[in-house]
């Protein structure tokens, strides 16, 4: 009987470890918050890619990086906006067009990435990191828990 509900136990706490209440801990959206309208960014010199983009305190951002397993929440700074989600976009499960938010990062007060995280999904979800453009090439501190998805554009 002790095994059953060790096993029980473990499978609870299993669950929690995987789903958490990630969203609990993470800045709440302010009420002045930005709506982000996605742009497109063509990254014509290396593959022809396209890369969706946003502005932000008159920046240019896309694309950079994921999560590796050195990343905290206190690693967050407080939440700025939402990425608008309209009739075209890829999900449509929030209503309300909030779900999809942007953060600005605790250890990077340059503000050369936000954190863009969808708080719809709920089983395995990794934020992912944006990078302002005009730091391609440039001298700047990469926070030890974003790793680079590889994309062409920022190779140096």
């Amino acid at each position: 009987m002790n095994r059953i509900v060790i096993a029980a136990l473990s499978i609870i706490i299993c669950l929690f470890a995987i789903t958490g209440c990630r969203g609990n801990y993470l800045p709440d959206l302010p009420s002045n918050a930005i709506g982000f309208d996605m742009g497109t960014f063509h990254d014509i010199e290396h593959d022809d890619a396209l890369f969706g983009s946003i502005e932000y305190g008159g920046r240019t951002y896309i694309m950079y990086g994921t999560v590796n397993n050195k990343y905290k929440q206190s690693y967050i700074d407080s939440c700025i906006g939402y990425i608008i989600q309209n009739e075209h976009s890829s999900s449509v499960i929030d209503p309300d067009n909030t779900n999809r938010r942007i953060y600005t990062l605790s250890v990077d007060p340059e503000q050369n990435f936000l954190m863009d995280f969808d708080d719809t999904i709920k089983l395995m979800n990794q934020p992912v990191f944006l990078r302002a453009l005009d730091t391609k090439g440039a001298e700047i501190d990469i926070p030890s828990y974003i790793d680079s998805l590889g994309y062409e554009f920022w190779e140096e």
